[in-house]
């Protein structure tokens, strides 16, 4: 009988005598491939799945949620159950079972006595377990949740049970949603459900694609629903063949991005990078490094990708422009943190772990993290999360099978409120400083860059010259106000192109940014972090680190709380 991997894991983990208690997690509420004796799948639910495969070797097979109460596959197995609970009732001189209990506590204790009953075999699934053990302060949980949090504790350490041929398996789609002190009790092992790779993928496909309209092989429809999970691709077969439109590649795009989305509840932005290196003016020093990097990735030279890159610079100088220009250059889908922090306790990391889970789904990703000083903390009073939140991400990029496949980027323009250790080679190992434009040169390929990103209409004749000397100083984005600003005039006067009078009238009366110390402080952390001085303008290439040190401490004084 052909079994998906996880069952393998499991099966192997419970006859090595490892443990009798797993818990299920990941991709949990998708279809299961069941692959009978004679050849023919099925594809099923978890719990009908579980019921199957538990009732070939189980005397008992009995599953319980918060919802539907204790339900058994056939009657012969709720008989069976009642024979082994009144029967060890009855050697203890206590009643025979009655009506089943509703409420969870009570059902725990009765799945107990099945459980820990000598000679006794049978299997019991526990779905939907952050209902029946949730995440929280013991404070304040209610007396039942506190009575079932110690009686999984207590399965998981009892000698009586252990020692049975009885199975239990609990059920949960992340693991931060769970109590911690469930998830590390000594004898329970947790078992992954991934997304379905591409050969579950074509294997489903193969089933249920016949009579559905496509504008693509179906090997290639089977490549780019990679982050789906089963029943998202059936539903898109439905759909198409419902409708009689052919799936295209656009249409696989726009659902994917729309069921995604919707997936992890706004936790996340599918970004559609629209513009290459060729919209980015000057920054040689930059894309000449992430050029190498995207060529890294569509080589497939796992071991020239970093791990993860960081962009530091002050605000307006194009980390994220640069940043999406990238990920059109390598291929990479884009993926970009949204506010995934929340109140409840557990709830901030249980988001973080729905990313996660989607991103080692997707593969070949480029996740954004922006303002990541800011998205990644919640302030002195946050109960810890903030501090797990970034232990979560550590352990994450520590796991080299990313490589290659997941490019974390965080932008900040305080590279200083971030974790230290977060920061060190190994998870960052490209840290790549962003600047104001410095020479007229630069200045005017920017210009040039931001009049075709913004696909403006300028009159035959018209020079960048004078307005490329007005705006020393300013940032790329106050330099594209400048064209934005000019292109408003022409329209305020009927005009279609800006003219020359436009643009260095929009020169003039725009006004950059005031707060020279702020930015100057920021610029001199972009300068300590860079990871490479080939990446640092001419001006900061022979400053030392204790000059650089010595200014911020300074400018630190100066600025006072809002340098903190």
């Amino acid at each position: 009988m052909s079994l998906p991997p996880w069952v393998h894991e499991l099966r192997d983990r419970y006859l090595a005598g490892e443990a009798s208690l797993f818990l299920l997690h990941g991709n949990v509420r998708d279809v299961q491939p069941w692959t009978d004796a004679d050849g023919r799948t099925q594809w099923l639910d978890l719990g009908r799945f579980l019921e199957r495969f538990l009732g070939r070797t189980r005397d008992v097979v009995v599953s319980y949620d918060v919802s539907q109460g204790m339900t058994f596959p056939d009657a012969a197995n709720e008989a069976g159950f009642r024979r082994a609970i009144d029967g060890r009732r009855t050697m203890e001189g206590r009643s025979r079972l009655g009506a089943f209990p509703k409420g969870s506590g009570d059902v725990v204790q009765l799945l107990e006595e099945l459980i820990t009953s000598p000679g006794q075999s049978s299997g019991v699934v526990l779905d939907f377990l952050e209902t029946i053990a949730p995440n929280g302060d013991l404070s304040f949980m209610s007396t039942e949740d506190k009575q079932n949090l110690v009686a999984l504790q207590r399965w998981s350490s009892d000698p009586t049970f252990l020692g049975t041929d009885n199975l239990v398996l609990m059920v949960t789609e992340h693991l931060s949603d769970v109590s911690r002190r469930v998830v590390a009790s000594p004898q329970l092992k947790t078992i992954l459900l991934p997304f379905p790779d591409l050969a579950a993928r074509k294997k489903f496909l193969v089933a249920h694609a016949d009579g559905v309209p496509m504008e693509m092989p179906l090997d290639t429809l089977a490549q780019i629903t990679a982050g789906l999970s089963l029943l998202q691709v059936r539903s898109l077969l439905r759909g198409a063949r419902m409708t009689k439109k052919p799936i295209t590649y656009t249409e696989v795009g726009r659902r994917k991005k729309v069921i995604i989305e919707q997936e992890c509840h706004g936790l996340v932005e599918f970004v559609e990078t629209k513009h290459d290196f060729s919209h980015v003016g000057g920054m040689d020093r930059v894309k000449k490094d992430l050029l190498r990097v995207a060529k890294a990735v569509k080589d497939g030279r796992t071991n020239r990708v970093p791990m993860g890159m960081i962009f530091v610079g002050p605000m307006g100088t194009g980390k994220t422009f640069v940043a999406n220009a990238f990920a059109k250059e390598s291929g990479l889908t884009v993926l970009k943190f949204k506010n995934f922090r929340e109140k409840w306790v557990g709830s901030t990391e249980g988001n973080l772990e729905k990313i996660l889970d989607l991103v080692d789904a997707l593969g070949y990703v480029l996740l954004i993290i922006d303002e990541a000083d800011r998205s990644l903390s919640g302030g002195d009073n946050d109960g810890g999360t903030s501090s797990r939140v970034i232990a979560r991400l550590k352990e994450y990029m520590s796991d080299t099978s990313h490589r290659g496949r997941v490019v974390i980027l965080m932008m900040t323009n305080r590279p200083d409120k971030l974790d230290v250790d977060l920061k060190r080679p190994g998870r960052f190992d490209l840290k790549i400083p962003f600047f104001f434009p410095e020479e007229d040169s630069e200045r005017k390929l920017i210009m040039e860059a931001l009049i075709r990103k913004n696909d403006l209409a300028v009159a035959d004749g018209v020079s960048l010259d004078n307005a490329v000397n007005e705006t020393e100083g300013y940032s790329g984005a106050e330099l594209e106000l400048v064209l934005l600003a000019a292109a408003n005039r022409a329209a305020e006067h009927d005009r279609d192109e800006i003219t020359q009078e436009d643009l260095d009238q929009a020169a003039v009366d725009v006004i950059p940014s005031r707060d020279t110390r702020m930015l100057r402080f920021m610029e001199l952390l972009a300068v300590f972090e860079a990871s490479a001085r080939r990446m640092l303008p001419d001006r900061y290439q022979d400053i030392t680190n204790d000059e650089v040190q010595s200014e911020l401490d300074s400018l630190r004084m100066v600025l006072g709380r809002r340098a903190l």
